[in-house]
């Protein structure tokens, strides 16, 4: 599945297919982790006008009464996975914190079945220790929640585990971190089928602070800065990231919150723990990353894109905020067959 050029609108238009989707459960199961991604593919369909997912729940256990881990919810599922029959387009494996030890030997093999058959293989937080305990992480990149990765290194030795992205990709399969790490994978999938205006979309409309791509840290620069109480500079974030492309000098933020450079200064860095030229650099580069990953774009266009003016400029803030520059990054992140 190669990566696309990100989009104004929905790919294809009228002419997006419909797409099977199979979420697995294992009770009892973390209900956000469940929840979340399924609300991801309603607002697509509503937001489309049309059903370009159709989305259902199975479970493992006899008992098509999904119960959730806060005692509080419970779900039905519409059968057990063993029942599934016809073409899957993609399989999304969903558990509790309790359940990631379950051993289940005809789920696990069922899943390595359908591995290779559907087009992508998704986990929810914990939900990756179900895909790591079937063997169909063995020698992959993956993640789960920045509690659990150490454990899940050391139970499973072959699994590459990285410990800070929101999710991450190795061929067809997906594995992401905790609870609302799910919305964002599910707001990828959507991205790869519809388009970035409707992912776009719906994140505005989950009120999410912003859209976060699979390469930022479990702890970005987005969300480990706690938001600010004051809504001049809560409503200033939101206009920074729609807006890297405009003049975001320390002068224009103060003008536009209608304070002194100083006050603001004082006021900006006490509020979310850094300058604001920092903040401002660290949004850039996280945009410039999410870029790097999601489309081919050369990196003078994402540069611009960002605002950044060249790809020098562009480098120099990658390496020094990131680690690693640009080229460095996309290689990382690319698939094998990638080429720039």
């Amino acid at each position: 599945m190669s990566k696309t050029s990100l989009t104004t609108g929905p790919r294809g238009g009228a002419r997006l297919k419909r797409k099977r989707i199979i979420v697995v459960v294992v009770p009892p199961v973390d209900e956000l982790d469940l929840v979340g991604p399924m609300q991801v593919f309603s607002a697509a369909n509503r937001l489309v006008g049309k059903t370009v997912y159709e989305v259902e729940m199975v479970t493992n256990s006899k008992d098509l009464r999904v119960h959730g881990e806060g005692g509080l919810l419970s779900f039905t599922a519409q059968g057990r996975f063993l029942h599934v029959r016809g073409k899957v387009d993609s399989l999304l494996v969903v558990c509790g914190l309790a359940t990631r030890t379950a051993r289940d030997p005809a789920l696990f093999e069922w899943m390595r079945k359908m591995a290779p058959a559907v087009r992508r293989l998704g986990s929810v937080c914990v939900g990756s220790f179900l895909l790591a305990g079937a063997g169909l992480l063995n020698g992959k990149r993956a993640t789960t929640h920045w509690k659990f990765g150490r454990e899940m290194a050391s139970r499973f030795p072959r699994v590459n585990v990285e410990f800070n992205p929101i999710w991450v990709k190795d061929g067809n399969i997906y594995t992401s971190a905790g609870v609302s790490a799910g919305i964002d994978l599910a707001l990828a999938w959507v991205e790869e089928d519809c388009g970035s205006r409707i992912s776009h979309e719906i994140a505005r409309e989950f009120v999410l602070f912003l859209r976060r791509s699979g390469g930022q840290t479990q702890l970005s620069a987005s969300l480990s800065a706690q938001a600010s109480e004051m809504k001049a500079i809560q409503e200033l974030q939101v206009w920074i990231a729609e807006n890297l492309l405009n003049n975001l000098s320390v002068q224009k933020l103060a003008d536009r919150t209608g304070m002194s450079v100083r006050n603001f200064e004082r006021v900006f860095t006490r509020e979310l723990g850094r300058t604001p030229s920092r903040y401002v650099l660290q949004v850039r580069v996280e945009t410039a990353r999410h870029q790097l990953e999601c489309t081919d774009r050369g990196f003078k266009q994402i540069a611009v894109a960002c605002g950044f003016g060249s790809a020098d400029v562009m480098r120099r803030a990658f390496a020094r905020i990131v680690g690693v520059t640009p080229k460095q990054y996309r290689y990382k992140t690319s698939l094998p067959t990638r080429t720039e």
